[in-house]
């Protein structure tokens, strides 16, 4: 069996607890796990130089498979004085990263309530299908909202739902082309993709384990992989205090899920990482 190194990592958009912009040291925190799911990647933000940080990921990491999905798509566009216009977008979302081919990847916006004046955005699950060694696994980026428990629960019961309804829709397409000498044939030139029952669902869910949104997760069978006997060193907080952002205590908000797909050998939490305001969360299983 192959021991597979996941790590989900909220990375703030590359803003440290100390405050820094580093993009290259969030990457160098998790950058020997198999595979890498990241939340709160960024697009020509202001805030941020206007960077690319998808492309710039993908130059840090050239040996690995990477798929951006943006939760949020705005238009960042400049027009020049002759009116020539230089089209932009301004993007924020999720980036999964992996040593093995991405076999196919999609996004899926959950639900999204108007809170008036609080803040709230797009989010969204990003399912990826992944060829491990052993055979392919659905893994699943995830960010949901911080705005209400009433949003992240309407989210995590659409997100369960997708994830029991994947493996019987099938793969990204299917059939077989019947005349592929015809003009109007489909031109997959490729193996159907699978939609393998094993999963691991990864990310920021803005809660906690006792809330109500990780117990539905639980009782849809997923496991939440970290626990006092996976737990390979002491520590169990991914989000610190934080009174700027409304946080006055510590939290484990962020999770690794996995279904009876997969075994799991231990877990971990990277405490000591200052790149973001989350810590990296990491998950060593194998495949059933």
């Amino acid at each position: 069996m192959q021991r597979i190194s996941v790590v989900s990592y909220n990375i703030q958009y590359s803003l440290g607890a100390d405050h820094r912009y580093d993009l290259e040291r969030c990457i160098d925190a998790v950058r020997d796990a198999d595979i890498i799911c990241l939340q709160e990647v960024e697009r020509n933000y202001r805030r941020t130089g206007m960077a690319d940080q998808p492309a710039l990921i993908e130059a840090l990491l050239p040996d690995r498979y990477c798929m951006f999905a943006p939760a949020l798509d705005v238009d960042a566009s400049t027009v020049a004085p002759d009116g020539r216009v230089t089209n932009l977008r301004r993007q924020y979302g999720e980036m999964t990263i992996s040593r093995w081919p991405i076999l196919s990847t999609r996004f899926i916006h959950l639900p999204k309530i108007d809170t008036g004046d609080a803040p709230n955005a797009w989010c969204g699950m990003q399912e990826n299908v992944i060829a491990t060694p052993d055979g392919p696994l659905r893994v699943v980026n995830a960010h949901l909202t911080d705005i209400t428990e009433t949003n992240r629960m309407t989210q995590v019961w659409a997100m369960v739902r997708q994830l029991a309804e994947a493996p019987v829709e099938g793969g990204a397409w299917n059939g077989v082309e019947l005349d592929p000498e015809a003009h109007e044939h489909w031109q997959f030139d490729a193996p159907v993709p699978p939609m393998p029952h094993a999963a691991l669902v990864m990310g920021d869910f803005n809660d906690t384990p006792d809330s109500a949104v990780v117990n539905v997760m639980l009782r849809a069978g997923y496991r939440d992989t970290w626990s006092p006997a996976t737990a390979r060193t002491p520590g169990d907080v991914t989000f610190k205090t934080n009174p700027a952002q409304g946080t006055y205590e510590d939290m484990r908000i962020d999770f690794v899920f996995a279904n009876d797909g997969l075994e799991v050998i231990d877990a971990n939490i990277d405490v000591d990482c200052i790149a973001s305001d989350h810590q990296p969360v990491w998950t060593t299983v194998g495949l059933r």
